[in-house]
């Protein structure tokens, strides 16, 4: 009598496990019920713990990531079905290094979480900032503050206000024959994350 109530439990508990399943089958995935947290573990130089700091993904799983640290680095990447989308050059994470709210370094890395290069440039991995002439962009930088990124600024590159310092794919600065000058525009896009390899 005891083994056939046995038998009967177990008949009823794989029964139960059955329906659960098929239960499970329908229940729509979102994309809150993706971790993401686990992406960023394959990029070393991106400090932990982390949070996410803006998340725009749609029904499907596809659009954009930001988390951030205590260390003030942001790294993002975009999504196409809930997977990691590789852009140009094989480029899948960029990481922003900030000091103060100001955009000191990008790097760029591969789906591994390998530095990778910006092909459609000169092959940077990194990109240095460094403001030349601080008070002259703290001016031009409340300008277009003030008009929230709307501004057209006349292009001042040839002011020299920031200079840029690439870097290879192997952390090494790549030689240039002259400085590389971008304008406070620009810069002020990068600083804000609105490029994309």
């Amino acid at each position: 009598m005891n083994t056939i109530n046995r038998i009967n439990t177990n008949r009823k508990l794989i029964q139960l496990f059955f329906l659960c399943l098929s239960c499970l089958q329908y229940i729509p995935v979102t994309a809150q019920s993706y971790n993401y947290h686990v992406l960023t573990n394959r990029v070393k130089q991106f400090s932990k713990p982390v949070r996410i700091l803006d998340k725009h993904i749609d029904a499907t799983g596809n659009g954009t990531v930001e988390f951030t640290n205590a260390k003030k680095q942001v790294l993002r990447f975009r999504l196409n079905n809930h997977k990691l989308q590789i852009l140009h050059g094989r480029i899948t994470y960029q990481l922003f290094y900030y000091k103060k709210d100001y955009l000191e370094k990008i790097q760029t890395f591969d789906i591994n979480g390998n530095l990778a290069g910006e092909r459609e440039s000169k092959n940077e991995s990194g990109v240095v900032f460094i403001i030349e002439k601080p008070n002259l962009y703290l001016t031009k930088k409340k300008l277009i503050d003030d008009a929230e990124g709307n501004i057209d600024l006349k292009d001042d590159t040839n002011e020299k206000i920031i200079r840029l310092q690439l870097y290879d794919e192997n952390n090494m600065p790549i030689p240039e024959f002259q400085p590389t000058y971008i304008s406070s525009k620009t810069y002020w896009e990068y600083n804000v994350r609105m490029y994309w390899p």
